[in-house]
């Protein structure tokens, strides 16, 4: 019997034939995904091997923004989140979650609060309606940032916009995201300084989806310094780090697209520096 279990696995040191064929199956399918991403498995394989070597994947976990109480504190964060630092993002939500004395963060679970417990988006709508856009940006946000410095609209009219949007479609709490169809989509893209799309993933991602990321400065240049080569497309980096992540799995089965891209970006805040390379 000892003999012919040897005899399956070959010689010492061989893994058995189907491990060697499941291997051998994972490799097609990942080049596969490469391929029709229209990335370089050679360049995946390099952001693996920063990934490895710069971040703590054992012990990564989703910062408490993914753990919001209600869809409009998403809508604020999505927004004002777009090319500044995030301390000033983190204060915006945190002034209009003072204001109206509503909690911030739910408890670190994925399971979305009751709906009775959530701010709706009407009621949120209603709120700046009351006070008007540039009042509502002065003394509950006190943040007058703009979308874009040409041509840009205050982020508090773009933060009602997207949620008027919603308002007419039903999309109240959590628990209506299978509403936000393709046309949903092209309206709040169609919101000034919406156009990159950038916003409306990273809004899927602290609603709930696990399969996207945010390819901001930090992800771009996490993964361009990873490649030794600029990386500026955002659909571009999507792509990579979601065929990465599908490698990462089978070391750290945990981790997801988001909590990758959460990972990096965290680290990024704390060590990532711009250097006077090529990169620049």
């Amino acid at each position: 019997m000892t003999r012919n279990l040897r005899s399956s696995t070959g010689r010492r040191g061989r893994r058995p034939l189907l491990a060697q064929t499941a291997q051998a199956l994972y490799n097609t399918i990942i080049k596969a995904l490469a391929y029709t991403k229209g990335i370089s498995l050679v360049d995946i394989n390099k952001l693996v091997k920063h990934c490895k070597k710069t971040l703590d994947l054992k012990n990564a976990n989703l910062s408490d923004s993914y753990y919001y109480t209600s869809l409009p504190l998403c809508i604020i964060d999505a927004v004002y989140s777009i090319g500044v630092r995030y301390t000033s993002t983190y204060r915006v939500v945190e002034r209009y979650c003072k204001y109206y004395d509503i909690p911030m963060f739910r408890s670190k679970t994925f399971e979305y609060p009751c709906t009775e417990l959530q701010l709706t988006v009407s009621s949120f709508t209603n709120s700046i309606e009351s006070l008007g856009v540039e009042h509502f940006a002065n003394n509950v946000f006190s943040n007058l940032q703009k979308t874009s410095t040409k041509s840009g609209i205050l982020k508090a009219e773009a933060v009602y916009l997207w949620a008027k949007i919603f308002e007419r479609h039903g999309v109240e709490v959590f628990q209506d995201l299978n509403k936000i169809d393709k046309q949903v989509e092209n309206k709040i893209l169609s919101i000034k300084g919406q156009k990159s799309g950038i916003s409306l993933s990273y809004f899927l991602m602290l609603s709930g989806s696990d399969d996207l990321c945010k390819p901001d400065r930090h992800i771009l240049r996490f993964i361009s310094e990873a490649l030794q080569q600029e990386v500026k497309n955002p659909s571009e980096a999507q792509s990579i780090i979601h065929t990465a992540t599908e490698i990462l799995k089978k070391t750290y089965p945990h981790i997801t697209v988001k909590l990758l891209d959460n990972t990096i970006w965290k680290y990024m805040s704390k060590f990532g520096r711009p250097r006077r390379s090529s990169l620049q």
